[in-house]
């Protein structure tokens, strides 16, 4: 009897394990020795491990900023990269997340709807704005810098850039999450749980997540 519930829990960690479809580990970078969570997950299209950087790049380069130019500001969020700095900026044998590693991602969270709520940290953002982090992604809301070099939007949004570039002259896309919206808007956190796509200008700075080759 007790082999048999034994199994039992064991067949059900598996098949939520298998649910998942997902697992932990971290990454040293050798240029600095900074360590750095990681999540992957097999591409059902591919049938490929996806490796991803599951903590904001901190890796210093020209064209890279901590918010509000407060170095304290790095050891959580990461760093502010500007789009040419951000493609130069991943250690070797990874590289920045690409539009469509970005929707792959989205899409295998829940899509632009829900996504959010798994891929979002569970503290840091504003007015309740957090998530379970239950993809172990721990998204964080590191706000952006502005191409006139102000900061804004911390705890409000999180911004990464991918690699792709939009056609436009001057743009590229970029993924972002958002704290739900103001508790003055009814219905409140409406968009609490979305992902977004928007192009934007590639000397403003935004966050990196980085994808093993």
């Amino acid at each position: 009897m007790i082999k048999q519930h034994i199994f039992i829990v064991l067949f059900a960690l598996l098949f939520t394990q298998a649910g998942i479809a997902q697992s932990t580990g971290t990454f040293t970078d050798s240029r600095d020795g900074q360590t750095y969570k990681t999540i992957s997950f097999e591409n059902t299209t591919t049938g490929k491990t996806v490796v991803w950087l599951a903590q904001n790049l901190n890796y210093k380069v020209e064209d890279s900023y901590a918010y509000d130019d407060d170095e304290s500001n790095r050891d959580e969020l990461g760093l502010l990269y500007t789009w040419e700095a951000a493609k130069k900026a991943c250690p070797k044998g990874w590289h920045l997340a690409s539009d469509s590693e970005w929707s792959m991602l989205v899409n295998k969270f829940g899509g632009t709807d829900e996504a959010g709520k798994v891929l979002k940290s569970e503290k840091g953002w504003n007015e309740d704005g957090n998530g379970t982090n239950s993809s172990g992604f721990n998204a964080l809301p590191g706000g952006q810098r502005t191409p006139n070099g102000s900061y804004r939007v911390k705890g409000i949004l999180g911004l990464w850039w991918s690699s792709t570039p939009t056609g436009e002259e001057g743009k590229a896309w970029e993924w972002n999450l958002h704290y739900g919206g103001p508790s003055s808007v009814k219905p409140h956190k409406s968009n609490k749980f979305k992902a977004f796509r928007f192009d934007a200008n590639i000397l403003g700075g935004m966050s990196v997540r980085c994808v093993r080759d």
